[in-house]
């Protein structure tokens, strides 16, 4: 069942996840015209649905404002339009990370960290320097396309040191979330994007998408226009009981990005190699900070132990074994 929409208000709208939106020419046509706009809110006002809103960098007429004012939403913006609209969610890009005197006047609200993969051995001073200021960090992986085994080895002690920061910051009375550690600690059931299925994207040309980056890759595999009955092609494969290896792996906090799916491996309910490895290295960093937690004592004593697994990689274990998918969920 749809809970919101996401409306992306220009070509240049930041993005908030793995996919890239394109640079800004500041022209009127580069918006969301405003008569889709408005059939965006209405579309949202009739189905009782929360819009999430993608800002470019730069300003908007009033009467863009307006609109988006008429409906409840969340505005997700970049950071250079942060003084705009102080109580968003901003987006740091790792490759234009701000100076310490422009993170210092942040409010503590919500970051979302996209970090390239030629930055990747700055992670954790990255974080050192956001965490403070922050009341929650998702933090993005882009290029996942390009991770391999050192990669992933870096990402792994990254983790681990990021991990001994946000020790160090429990003891606070609102201690700062990160999704790639702490979501895993307190998730007992897949949390995924669920693009499709809990959310749609209008995009700047007026119609709507599974998510952005469906838009931005093939801007003619559209789901048409705004309308009730959205029609969505084998909307099964979308569902986590049609995705074999998912729906029995407890990487819970996994976003199971079917744009991702699709572009690596060509389909829609299978992740690739790179999601799967990622999203393990994060439950195994997860796990070992919350034994560390644990030990520390304070409230995160009442939390459930995360198992131990002895895989990186869900495949890894059914190729090894030559084991059905059957028996494997029995391991």
């Amino acid at each position: 069942m749809l809970k919101y929409l996401l409306v992306v208000l220009s070509e240049s709208s930041t993005s908030f996840c793995h996919y890239e939106s394109k640079p800004g020419k500041g022209l009127p046509k580069d918006l969301i015209p405003l008569k889709s706009l408005e059939n965006a809110v209405t579309f949202a006002l009739k189905n009782n649905l929360k819009v999430n809103v993608l800002y470019p960098a730069r300003k908007l007429g009033q009467a863009y404002e307006d609109l988006i004012e008429g409906v409840d939403h969340v505005k997700i913006v970049p950071f250079a339009a942060r003084e705009r609209y102080p109580e968003a969610i901003l987006v740091i890009e790792s490759s234009d990370f701000p100076a310490a005197g422009e993170l210092r006047n942040l409010r503590g609200g919500n970051i979302i960290f996209r970090l390239r993969r030629p930055a990747l051995p700055k992670l954790s001073a990255c974080l050192g320097r956001l965490l403070p200021h922050a009341k929650r960090i998702n933090l993005v992986l882009t290029d996942v396309e390009k991770y391999g085994p050192g990669e992933f080895a870096e990402y792994r002690r990254q983790l681990e040191t990021v991990s001994a920061r946000l020790q160090a910051m429990s003891a606070r009375k609102t201690p700062p979330e990160l999704n790639v550690l702490t979501d895993r600690l307190v998730l007992g059931k897949m949390n995924n994007c669920d693009a499709g299925l809990s959310h749609l994207t209008v995009a700047p040309n007026g119609r709507l998408y599974l998510c952005p980056a469906f838009y931005y890759d093939s801007p003619d595999e559209t789901l048409g226009e705004i309308r009730n009955d959205v029609p969505i092609g084998n909307r099964q494969l979308l569902e986590l009981k049609y995705a074999p290896i998912c729906r029995i792996c407890d990487a819970y906090h996994c976003k199971r990005c079917v744009f991702l799916n699709r572009a690596l491996t060509l389909e829609l309910n299978t992740p690739s190699y790179q999601q799967c490895r990622l999203s393990h290295i994060e439950r195994e960093a997860s796990r070992l900070h919350l034994q560390k937690l644990k030990a520390a004592g304070g409230s995160s004593a009442v939390l459930a132990d995360i198992p131990e697994i002895a895989y990186d990689d869900p495949f890894d274990v059914v190729a090894a074994n030559k084991q059905s998918i059957a028996e494997f969920k029995k391991l």
